[in-house]
This record gives structure tokens, sequence and C-alpha cells, in this order.
């Protein structure tokens, strides 16, 4: 059953905002975590034609990567209609297979098409994959994290931004993150300055600035885990 809209004040990961200038440690966040990265397009059977794009990451060495639900919600509903596809930070692209999906904290498990071709060479085919903050490790308020994807399909880039605890009056825990997220970066990893995942882009809201929000990386590890 697909997600129910947000409330008019929250776009997916919308709007473009300015952001403030790359620190040291966020190019040093994005240098590690560059070769993680994905875009994910959604494109019409038989054409060229793209519909939609999102961001995502690899999350193990054999080609799972995480994305948001609404990112890849096209194919998984009218997989008759669309295909998947992602491509990398230095233009690689492959084909994409949905594995798991969790409608109701907005994520999706997939894996890289080339990845179960290549693990038939003797050699297999490994992805770099970006590893989760341990449990054991909770983040504190405003420290600092980093977020990363592809905005308004332009290139990838990283926003950094502060955490501030979880949304109060949600639904469903989803972490207020102090930064700017734009359309295009939904899917993509938040990473702390260890680089260690934290949390997924999922929204921002559109009648204010800095203030976007975050799938808690725990439900992403989960899925990863079924």
């Amino acid at each position: 059953r697909p997600a129910a809209a947000p409330p008019p004040a929250i776009a997916a990961a919308a709007a473009a905002a300015p952001s403030a200038p790359v620190s040291l440690s966020a190019r040093k966040v994005y240098e590690q975590a560059r070769s993680q990265l994905v875009q994910i397009r959604t494109v019409l059977k038989g054409r060229a034609s793209q519909t939609s794009v999102g961001s995502g990451f690899f999350v193990t060495p054999q080609g799972h990567i995480i994305t948001n639900f609404h990112v890849v919600s096209e194919a998984a509903l009218k997989p008759e209609q669309h295909d998947l596809v992602y491509v990398t930070a230095d233009g690689r692209e492959a084909p994409l297979v949905i594995l798991q999906l969790d409608v109701l904290h907005d994520l999706a498990l997939l894996r890289a098409g080339d990845a179960a071709a290549s693990a038939a060479s003797p050699a297999g085919k490994r992805f770099d994959a970006l590893a989760f903050r341990p449990a054991s490790e909770p983040l504190a308020q405003g420290e600092r994290i980093y977020s990363l994807g592809n905005p308004l399909d332009v290139g990838f880039a990283v926003t950094q931004g502060t955490y501030n605890g979880l949304v109060k009056r949600s639904f469903y825990p989803q972490i207020f993150f102090g930064g700017a997220l734009s359309a295009g970066m939904s899917g993509g990893p938040a990473l702390d300055e260890e680089g260690h995942v934290v949390g997924v882009n999922v929204a921002r809201r559109i009648d204010g600035e800095q203030v976007s929000f975050l799938v808690p990386g725990e439900f992403a590890s989960a899925l990863l885990a079924r």
C-alpha cells in the first residue's frame, strides 16, 4: 500500500536552499564516501526516457543498495512500465533489482544488477560499502553530520548540518537534520564525521530553512538484516 502523502508543508527532499561553505571535514567525508554513492534513475521500459531520479548508497560488498521507497515507487508499483538503473560518480551504469520495501519508513533495499552477473566470475565483483554507526554510539545534540546525494540531477554533492534529535509529534521516528536537502538527494546517506551512516535523506520543510528530515539508520540496517 503506498505511503500516506506528507503534510503540505513537507516535500520529499524538495526545492534547493543555499548551503554553507564546505568544510575540510565535509570534503574528507565526501572523498571517503564518493565510491559508495549512486544516483538512481527510473526509466520507461524500452526507452531512454527518464521519469524520476534519486540517490542511494552501497551497504554491502555484494552490491546491496539502500534508498527511499518513494525514489523507486514507480518501478515498484508498475514494474511492467518502468526499469531502475544506478549511475556511480565516475559514470558507471547498471540495472537495479528491488529486493525489499519498507513503505512505513520510506525505505527500499535494492541489488546492483551487475553484482549477480559478476558473481559467476572467479574473482567476483566487490563493491565499496558504507558501514552503519553502531547503535551503542548514539548521536549527541548538535553533533555534525553530512548529507550526500545528487541534488537536482546536477552532480554528487555534500551538505553539512547538525543532529537535533528526533522529530516531535511524528507518526514514526525521524531525525531532525539542521541542514538543507534538495530534490534528487532523497535516498542518499547522512554520515557522521567518521563516515558511518546515521540516517537516510527523506524530506525537508518547504516553509522553513535548514529544517530537513532523515530516516534513522537503524531502520535501514534492520531492512538489510531481514
